[in-house]
């Protein structure tokens, strides 16, 4: 039995998590559909500028009166000893991007993703792209 669990805990620690993201669908009615424009939510001005970006390089139009509406929310943990998310188990990793897709007030889909360092708009295309997949948007 100590055999299969030590084989296990190495076969973890060597493929490891390299993409470290959570994904729910909270409601399937927009699966194949088309998403041609949103509008985007976001208290912070400089996510505002990337998740822009990241939308008109994939052709999506941002219009303020759009039935559905991004929301972009980034957290950076502040790095200090007594932080326990930075000094968990996997302190690898110190901030998050997460992305909710929602009609009017009610979730469509959310997906999050832990980084380390700076948050970059790879990050966030990557996010737009799965969200795409999982949800087998049309372009």
């Amino acid at each position: 039995m100590s055999k299969i669990v030590s084989f296990l805990l190495l076969l973890f620690f060597f493929l490891g998590c390299e993409d470290k993201h959570f994904s729910k669908i909270y409601d399937t009615s927009i699966e194949g559909k088309r998403v041609d424009k949103l509008r985007i939510s976001t208290v912070d001005p400089e996510l505002y500028k990337i998740v822009s970006k990241a939308l008109k390089e994939q052709e999506i139009k941002i219009d303020n009166n759009a039935a559905l509406t991004l929301e972009a929310e980034s957290q950076k943990y502040a790095k200090h000893c007594n932080n326990p998310l930075t000094c968990s188990y996997d302190a690898t990793y110190d901030g998050y991007m997460k992305i909710r897709l929602m009609r009017q007030m009610h979730p469509l889909y959310m997906i999050q993703q832990d980084y380390h360092g700076e948050l970059n708009p790879e990050i966030l295309a990557s996010l737009i792209a799965r969200m795409y997949d999982d949800l087998d948007l049309k372009k």
